[in-house]
């Protein structure tokens, strides 16, 4: 009897063994080629990017899809590089960089003192499912601060959404991807437009 449990144990341990687990497919925001404009930045000022906050959901690397009914759930074989904070701070980053809007610019990491502080509050940032179709659907607010006086300049809220090509996660991924270029864009056009207004 011994042998035989002996001999159903080993059989089960080296099935196991060979039987593979799924690969889980990783995936980044990757910005677009950075080509710096030249000349005087459009700002004296400098600026620091602070660590984004999210709810608790969006603390992972998981991509997250998002149903009409509101449930939410993670794909299985697929996340980020890094949590979507993370990932939106350096494509933000990335972007102001190429439009050369300030003297200088740091991360949250850094230990450089700036005039202005960019704070956020990540709201959503799913694979977004309706009957037919789906998007990439972002929400977020930022918020200005004067670095030395620790007021307000100004607070945004940004909702973006971008359709998806496919309804899985590469489709998810591609747009999200598209929507974070897009929150760029008008997230440029409201700094650039504080600029003036600050001069």
């Amino acid at each position: 009897m011994r042998k035989y449990i002996l001999y159903f144990v080993t059989i089960f341990v080296l099935l196991g063994c060979s039987s593979k687990a799924p690969s889980v497919n990783e995936y980044t925001l990757l910005s677009p080629p950075i080509l710096v404009k030249q000349g005087t930045p459009k700002s004296s000022k400098s600026l620091s990017i602070a660590s984004g906050k999210s709810i608790a959901s969006l603390s992972t690397k998981n991509i997250i899809y998002l149903h009409e009914n509101g449930e939410t759930a993670p794909y299985l074989y697929s996340r980020w590089s890094d949590t979507p904070t993370v990932l939106i701070q350096r494509a933000l980053l990335s972007s102001l960089y190429e439009e050369n809007l300030f003297t200088s610019l740091s991360p949250a990491i850094s230990s450089a003192q700036a005039d202005w502080l960019l704070e956020s509050d990540l709201n959503a940032f799913y694979h977004r499912f309706s009957k037919n179709a789906s998007d990439g659907y972002i929400d977020i607010t930022y918020r200005l601060i004067d670095a030395r006086t620790k007021r307000p300049i100004a607070t945004k809220r940004f909702t973006i959404s971008s359709p998806s090509s496919s309804m899985d996660a590469q489709g998810g991924v591609e747009a999200l991807k598209n929507s974070t270029l897009e929150l760029n864009r008008q997230s440029i056009l409201w700094l650039s437009s504080l600029i003036k207004e600050t001069k």
